[in-house]
């Protein structure tokens, strides 16, 4: 599971050493790198190991053949993905489009998201986290446990 928040530095060439505890998570899967994708729901980089774009692949394969949504989620998770293997340092070369989709300059923040993690541009992931803990603390009573809820409904029967 990827867990945590990471600021680090990215070098003049462009690369950027991927957390240790994220590449712990890769190397379980057997894959010493990344796959990444531009975000379609906020200004960050998705990414993940396989096991995560292959339940990808499986969500848009329940959608029909011929289904417009189909065709949009492929493009942009499959056809703007890209594989970043991981150097002897543990780094990765960020593309220039990928750092200017995600407005990332010398820094980059990688966030822990459970079966998979994103990078931001940290002036803008801290924006994203404040808003999410206000919301998150608004909607505290939705995170229930289910076996809590189910005893609590019986009751109430």
């Amino acid at each position: 599971m990827f867990m945590g928040t990471f600021t680090k530095k990215i070098d003049a060439k462009g690369r950027v050493c991927v957390p240790s505890d994220f590449r712990a998570v890769l190397a379980a899967e057997g894959f010493e790198g990344i796959k990444c994708f531009c975000s379609f729901a906020s200004p960050c980089l998705e990414a993940a190991g396989p096991a995560y774009f292959e339940n990808m692949q499986r969500m848009i394969d329940d959608l029909d053949p011929y289904d417009e949504m189909r065709e949009h989620f492929e493009l942009s998770i499959f056809g703007s993905s890209r594989r970043f293997f991981f150097d002897r340092d543990g780094r990765i070369t960020l593309d220039a489009d990928f750092m200017k989709f995600a407005d990332i300059g010398d820094a980059v923040t990688f966030v822990g998201r459970g079966n998979k993690f994103e990078m931001w541009s940290p002036t803008q992931l801290e924006e994203k986290l404040e808003r999410a803990r206000r919301l998150a603390y608004e909607n505290r009573g939705m995170l229930t446990n289910r076996r809590s809820r189910e005893d609590r409904e019986r009751r109430d029967r």
